[in-house]
């Protein structure tokens, strides 16, 4: 474990010998910073938490494969953001296609700088969850978690293309929002 808590590496073991008692544990220490990804990529706090439910069946599942190699809260985090992207895509069935543009993608990437810079996190939190939901998961996938578009695009299982395009008019929207 990277992390110099003694306490987690024996919720963790507890947790792999199937430890109803060490769950609780890893889930109480875990399960709101990892609601707050869920809700990134939810349209309610009752889908947010069916995603949150959904993470924690694969982090007890896959708890064995964490080899230590970086925190052990990074690897939940990670678990957690494939279970809302999955989540995301067996309901949503994402299927946005969006035609080419001429837009100067460059340009217009530079722009997310200033609206991070602009405004602080709950407000940010709050426009995002009135952003449609294509445009919210790909700027959440992008602003936020720091994917590449073309991560994006394998992750969504569509063009790199239409992942910057769909990004760009999040960021229009979110200005407009802010305007």
């Amino acid at each position: 474990m990277t992390e110099k808590d003694s306490g987690l590496e024996e919720i963790v073991n507890g947790c792999l010998n199937n430890n109803r008692l060490s769950q609780r544990k890893l889930y109480d220490r875990y399960a709101p910073s990892m609601f707050a990804v869920c809700r990134r990529y939810a349209n309610t706090d009752s889908e947010a938490e069916d995603m949150l439910m959904e993470g924690f069946m694969k982090v007890f599942k896959s708890i064995g494969s964490f080899k230590g190699e970086s925190a052990f809260t990074t690897w939940v985090h990670s678990v957690m953001l494939n279970a809302a992207i999955s989540h995301y895509r067996s309901i949503r069935k994402f299927r946005h296609e969006v035609s080419e543009c001429d837009l100067d993608v460059e340009a217009e990437v530079n722009e997310e700088e200033r609206i991070a810079t602009s405004m602080d996190a709950r407000r940010v939190l709050e426009l995002m969850q009135k952003m449609p939901e294509p445009l919210r998961v790909i700027f959440n996938l992008r602003a936020v978690e720091g994917f590449s578009f073309a991560e994006i695009a394998k992750e969504l299982g569509t063009k790199e293309d239409s992942m910057r395009v769909t990004f760009l008019r999040a960021r229009k929207w979110m200005l407009a929002e802010l305007e």
